[in-house]
């Protein structure tokens, strides 16, 4: 007994610590799909200075909110159940959708060589809460170990994940 006291912490730190690296790694792999598949679409199209064009291929306005639910990158988000209502619906508050270089902001992430397009999409990781929960949180900006009364918690923080993808636009003819 007093061997299982002494191992539970760290047992459970272990624990948690697969469970979080695991979710991370899970939203980072399907927002990056996300990414490819909306950029290798972008990349087919003419007339991307349409910002109407630009959101129906991607199907998400660049502050989230779903305008084309059959795009590629709604599909590959719902898939992850990554939407407000599971496969479908708005990204959280705080999402970005963004087709570079026209969606461009002050973010040194957007800059993209010239002559290329891109598809950068963030997303706000949240470990053990709803990420379309607005507000405050019982958990607040991180979820904390406890490692006894003379250690410093460990802490796993709630941040934003980001993913962008860059390609050549595909050349192509129209012939009468």
């Amino acid at each position: 007994m007093v061997e299982f006291a002494l191992a539970i912490p760290f047992i459970l730190l272990i624990i948690v610590a697969i469970m979080y690296f695991g979710r991370v790694f899970y939203v980072k792999q399907s927002l990056s799909l996300a990414a490819q598949e909306g950029t290798r679409a972008l990349s087919r199209m003419p007339n991307l200075s349409d910002p109407s064009v630009r959101e129906f291929v991607v199907g998400f306005t660049p502050d989230g909110q779903l305008v084309n639910p059959d795009s590629v990158v709604a599909g590959a988000l719902g898939s992850a159940r990554l939407l407000s209502s599971q496969n479908t619906g708005n990204l959280p508050a705080g999402s970005k959708v963004r087709v570079l270089p026209w969606d461009a902001g002050s973010d040194p992430e957007d800059a993209i060589p010239a002559g290329t397009i891109a598809v950068r999409i963030e997303y706000p990781f949240k470990f053990l809460e709803n990420p379309f929960n607005s507000g405050n949180s019982e958990f607040g900006n991180s979820v904390d170990i406890w490692t006894g009364p003379d250690g410093a918690p460990v802490s796993f923080l709630n941040f934003p994940i980001s993913e962008r993808t860059v390609a050549m636009p595909e050349l192509f003819q129209q012939f009468p």
